[in-house]
């Protein structure tokens, strides 16, 4: 089962929390919603300390998806595109990852975890 870390950190990549608020990128999303799951001021976070987030996260995404050769030519793709390194790229992947099939079951190790950030955040209104 995927960590409730990862399912947040590619919910707010999906740009589907209120952590966005006064952010202006996937690091400064990241740096909010670690300061309110951490109780640690947002500028204490680094690049570093969120690159190190976003790894983790897609080494577990990795363990948990369909397919995990789609994710690393997804992630080659976009840093080729945005001549970007693998940091950058993730959030990129994160946002294109698959949560349901057509059916409407879960699929690539997400399960209803996966909106609990964002009922959490917004106290259930978007």
């Amino acid at each position: 089962m995927m960590e409730q870390r990862t399912l947040n950190i590619i919910n707010i990549c999906k740009s589907n929390t209120g952590y966005w608020i006064d952010a202006k990128s996937y690091y400064d999303a990241i740096r909010n919603y670690m300061a309110a799951e951490c109780a640690y001021r947002p500028e204490w976070y680094t690049d570093g300390d969120i690159s190190h987030f976003l790894w983790e996260a897609l080494k577990d995404y990795i363990d948990h998806c369909d397919k995990p050769s789609f994710v690393l030519w997804g992630l080659e793709e976009v840093m080729r595109r945005d001549h970007c390194d693998v940091y950058h790229a993730i959030p990129s992947v994160f946002c294109e990852a698959q949560i349901r099939d057509s059916n409407l079951n879960y699929v690539n190790g997400f399960d209803d975890r996966i909106g609990a950030l964002d009922k959490e955040n917004t106290n259930g209104t978007r």
